[in-house]
């Protein structure tokens, strides 16, 4: 007898605790870093910001399909 078929369940990082952790602090940890974090870690990278942001929208996507096209057609 064969295995059942898996059945798609949709993640959902945004019940994450991380992902409510960044969405609520983010921007304050940002503008508390310079005071409190750059002479033990160092100036703030720019880039940091950019990667959380695309996590944050990349949690969110609009498929329903849970399927992505990569080559720019219809899926």
């Amino acid at each position: 007898m064969s295995a059942p078929a898996a059945v798609y369940r949709p993640r959902n990082p945004q019940s994450s605790d991380y992902y409510r952790c960044v969405e609520d602090y983010f921007e304050t940890f940002v503008q508390i870093y310079d005071e409190h974090f750059s002479r033990q870690y160092g100036f703030w990278r720019p880039y940091i910001e950019q990667v959380i942001y695309r996590y944050l929208d990349a949690a969110c996507p609009v498929l329903d399909t849970g399927v992505i096209c990569t080559t720019g057609l219809p899926v």
